[in-house]
């Protein structure tokens, strides 16, 4: 670990801070409901377009990046406090601080080996969980995005989450071109499972641009889906291989109807239903996730599994696993989107991976330092588990 008290700072000089007042028309449109927030500052904007996200910063923040303009030292007392010890890390592996190094000064994937565990660097991904599908597709998934030519984080976003789709073949086309094809196919038109859809949920309007075919409970509110006391919500990914979605979504029906409240949605054609996360159910508890996967864990006993990368599995298949979508509370604008637990992830990730392709003298592969970015920031990087504490402070 690195000797903190005998090196210095500085804020990235790649960077700008601005405050609000400074921002341009457009900019401060953007940011303007931060202004609720008494401890919001300003914005650091990056020196080149596009090599960065402009960074909302609190006050605090904002004070130590001001102080640091001038290279120095940081008081060593400070770094008794382990929050703080652990804030000035965070800062300085999103590269908006640097530490000295020799004659100079590095920040991100360059920095990795003078702030982090030189154990950690080691390990491969996943521990024990990348002796599971999941953990194996989720290292493959990032260093399949190391491996490509783009830099900048939203293709690398793209690239993350998609990763495992199977191919969108003209077999497969033809056979799921639509919704009444699917619907036909898993058995939402006629029979038992028809009749337990029409007793226990409620289909919504078909939407093409949605993607989905989706059920709501009838006693319960519309996707995406039920929440618990901190407004997450738990999600039941069930993958099986295209061949099986019938019998997996008819097994998934029986189980659900006897948990109240259970909601559901599957892809609306073969786009759809060669995604990894092609069925989700969602719940209003976790006992209620758990319960749901134990009995379909029995009902789909051999069946052959698909995978969905960075979700947490229950068993080693990649058959179910799972995951929870961020509460409201962690979009700090109301313009953006609701993320799921996927797209959550997968921009981390992906935004980690941007700035460590882009590092000069990395000690550390690009791929295992947004692992270290997400584990991080709260998630279990050895079976892509959530932590209870990932956003309870938001709440």
């Amino acid at each position: 670990m690195h000797t903190w008290t005998t090196s210095r700072f500085r804020s990235s000089p790649a960077l700008d801070l601005k405050r609000f007042d400074e921002l341009p028309p457009e900019q401060q449109n953007a940011f303007r409901e931060l202004q609720r927030d008494d401890d919001f500052y300003g914005v650091l904007v990056p020196r080149v377009i596009g090599s960065a996200n402009l960074k909302s910063v609190g006050s605090q923040t904002a004070r130590l990046f001001q102080s640091l303009l001038t290279p120095s030292r940081i008081e060593a007392s400070l770094f008794e406090d382990a929050a703080y010890r652990e804030d000035i890390i965070d800062l300085v592996l999103d590269g908006i601080l640097e530490i000295e190094n020799g004659d100079g000064f590095c920040r991100g994937a360059d920095a990795f080996h003078l702030v982090c565990h030189p154990e950690r660097e080691s390990r491969d991904l996943g521990g024990r969980g990348a002796m599971h599908r999941i953990g194996v597709l989720s290292r493959e998934a990032l260093q399949h995005a190391e491996d490509l030519a783009v830099r900048d984080a939203a293709s690398l976003t793209s690239a993350i989450y998609a990763y495992n789709r199977m191919p969108r073949t003209r077999t497969w086309t033809a056979r799921f071109p639509d919704r009444d094809a699917v619907l036909e196919h898993i058995g939402a038109e006629s029979g038992t499972t028809a009749a337990l859809l029409d007793r226990h949920w409620v289909g919504t309007p078909p939407d093409r641009a949605n993607g989905w075919i989706s059920w709501q409970a009838r006693d319960r509110p519309a996707l995406p889906g039920p929440s618990t006391s901190l407004g997450m919500t738990w999600k039941l990914y069930v993958s099986p291989h295209p061949e099986h979605i019938a019998d997996a979504f008819r097994a998934l029906v029986r189980v659900l109807a006897g948990l109240p409240g259970s909601q559901m949605k599957i892809g609306q054609d073969a786009a759809g239903l060669l995604r990894p996360d092609k069925l989700v159910a969602y719940f209003r508890t976790r006992e209620d996730l758990d319960a749901a996967a134990r009995a379909l864990a029995v009902e789909l006993n051999g069946c052959p599994a698909h995978g969905v990368p960075f979700t947490a599995g229950f068993g080693e298949d990649g058959l179910l696993s799972w995951g929870i979508d961020p509460p409201d509370s962690e979009r700090p604008l109301s313009w953006l989107d609701r993320e799921s637990w996927r797209l959550w992830i997968a921009k981390t990730l992906a935004s980690a991976l941007a700035l460590a392709k882009s590092a000069t003298d990395a000690t550390v592969e690009p791929w295992r330092f947004a692992v270290e970015r997400v584990r991080r920031y709260g998630v279990d990087v050895d079976t892509w588990t959530p932590a209870d504490t990932l956003w309870r402070s938001n709440a």
